[in-house]
């Protein structure tokens, strides 16, 4: 009966810890990480990432779940169902952001992203944040709710975990501050409902890749 407990409600706890570890990071030691040459920055920023968000995954599935890995978190199956929804919904939206970028608000397309673009804001966000929210956390809540309580909550700790870079960069103003936490919102329900009818987390990792590319390509 004690082990049922621990095992229904840790989450809060790691969660808890894993924001405010995360708050130091976006709030505090980012201010030392601005003072780096880009390249190490970008490679320290990353390091910094793996060890706050992957790694606590890894050993809470290895031991408090006793599960394997890669299957726990929908990693290794699943190719083709995965490959169909990956493809429509990463062709909505480049279609969405072509459209209301290149025709309705004439924005040029900026190629020149860098390597910190490439390595932080491309690659590893989609596999960290995915890791984290879809692959561990909306799959243990779905153990205790159903999918779209599931679903909505863990869109909400989503918008949440981009609150301290937001007031870091002075981003935090009503009523501007609305269309970002909207939009990561609305952008967390749709990685979740992908993860649920794909059953692969590989999918919702490409596609939020892919959101971080466009979103660079164009602002």
């Amino acid at each position: 009966m004690i082990e049922f407990k621990v095992n229904k409600n840790y989450i809060w706890v790691y969660f808890i810890i894993f924001y405010a570890l995360w708050c130091i990071r976006e709030l505090w030691l980012v201010q030392y990480l601005d003072l780096m040459e880009p390249v190490p920055r970008a490679i320290t920023s990353a390091t910094i990432k793996i060890v706050v968000w992957v790694i606590p995954v890894i050993l809470l599935v290895i031991i408090m779940e006793k599960r394997k890995l890669f299957s726990y978190l929908q990693l290794h199956h699943n190719f083709r169902k995965s490959l169909k929804w990956t493809g429509w919904v990463s062709l909505a939206l480049i279609l969405f952001y072509f459209v209301i970028n290149l025709i309705v608000l004439n924005n040029n397309i900026d190629f020149q992203i860098g390597f910190n673009g490439w390595l932080n804001t491309i690659l590893l966000v989609g596999i960290t944040e995915e890791i984290v929210f879809r692959g561990f956390l909306l799959r243990k809540l779905m153990d205790s709710f159903r999918f779209w309580i599931a679903n909505t909550v863990t869109a909400l700790l989503f918008v949440s975990i981009h609150f301290p870079i937001w007031f870091y960069k002075g981003l935090f103003e009503f009523p501007y501050i609305l269309s970002s936490i909207l939009t990561v919102f609305v952008l967390g329900i749709i990685f979740g409902f992908v993860y649920k009818k794909s059953n692969s987390l590989w999918s919702v990792i490409i596609i939020h890749s892919l959101y971080n590319l466009l979103v660079l390509l164009f602002y």
